[in-house]
């Protein structure tokens, strides 16, 4: 379903005439933060020409990366892949990790499992669930620039503590910010499961999520918080209700026609409103999923102190 979207949303791009100029990667300021794009913003910002500089291409060691666009806001420049990678999910990881990204906000729609999701809630997941079933499990070793340095990465804390406070105050924030959003709540946890994608789930499904603790499921967060953390990039992720998981309560399509006017530009603000505040994290400051990455030597030698 996300290439089919994907593929009609590129369309209509092209038809109102969005930003779609190519460029070298040097030909812009060199950026540390980055935007991976879903259905939480659509093509709010690629309809934001204010914000887009220009956009490339790079060749990485798994491919071609999809078009990244040159932005810059409030000062602060950044990447931004629309549509979690239309589709290059390991590419797009390869070329934030060597471009030098250092973190990277994510972000999505998803269906409540857990009744107090209610449409239109924002939640900033703090762990996840990955049934990915068609994508790579871990990021190819061929991208890694030291052969010696293979991460196998726990996620305990699964996203970046500071990316996600920062995210739930500035998303607080927006929502306070007009009488509009007062029937809008922001769940600062939550564990989403990430499905295989191509379908909605069954209610059986559903059910069987909800047992295991899942509380939203998505078709996408689940593989960029695995693959972010394997490259040595912070990331935390916002995502919006768009419907009751099924089986949780009904929904119709026009449903998802109102979720989107209303909150693409809506998690579009919020998103920017975060950058300053990302680009003054100095380089000194700790980072939990530096602590996370890498395993010990596998040896039976004692370790040296």
């Amino acid at each position: 379903m996300l290439r089919l979207v994907t593929r009609i949303v590129t369309a209509a791009l092209a038809l109102c005439g969005a930003p779609a100029f190519a460029a070298s990667v040097n030909d812009f300021p060199k950026a540390r933060i980055a935007i991976v794009g879903g259905t939480f913003m659509n093509d709010a910002l690629l309809k934001r020409k204010d914000l887009i500089k220009g956009s490339f291409k790079i060749k990485t060691k798994v491919g071609e990366s999809p078009t990244i666009y040159a932005c810059e806001s409030g000062g602060v420049p950044f990447y931004y892949v629309h549509g979690h990678g239309e589709g290059k999910w390991v590419e797009t990881w390869a070329a934030l990790y060597d471009l030098g990204v250092r973190d990277a906000i994510g972000g999505a729609t998803a269906g409540g499992i857990n009744k107090s999701m209610k449409l239109y809630d924002y939640v900033v997941p703090d762990d996840f669930i990955d049934m990915n079933v068609d994508r790579p499990l871990a990021m190819p070793l061929v991208v890694y620039r030291d052969p010696n340095a293979i991460p196998l990465p726990r996620y305990t804390p699964a996203m970046d503590p500071l990316l996600r406070q920062i995210l739930i105050e500035e998303t607080r924030e927006a929502l306070r910010a007009s009488h509009d959003y007062d029937d809008i709540q922001i769940h600062e946890q939550g564990v989403v499961i990430q499905a295989r994608g191509g379908r909605f789930e069954t209610a059986a499904e559903i059910r069987m999520f909800a047992t295991w603790g899942a509380d939203l499921v998505t078709m996408n967060v689940g593989t960029e918080m695995a693959y972010a953390r394997m490259m040595g990039i912070n990331y935390a992720s916002l995502v919006a209700i768009s419907n009751p998981a099924e089986g949780v309560g009904e929904w119709e399509w026009d449903t998802l026609k109102n979720v989107y006017p209303r909150l693409n530009p809506l998690s579009l603000r919020i998103v920017l409103a975060t950058l300053p505040r990302i680009a003054a994290i100095g380089d000194d400051v700790p980072r939990v999923g530096d602590g996370l990455r890498m395993h010990p030597e596998m040896t039976s030698e004692p370790t040296a102190h």
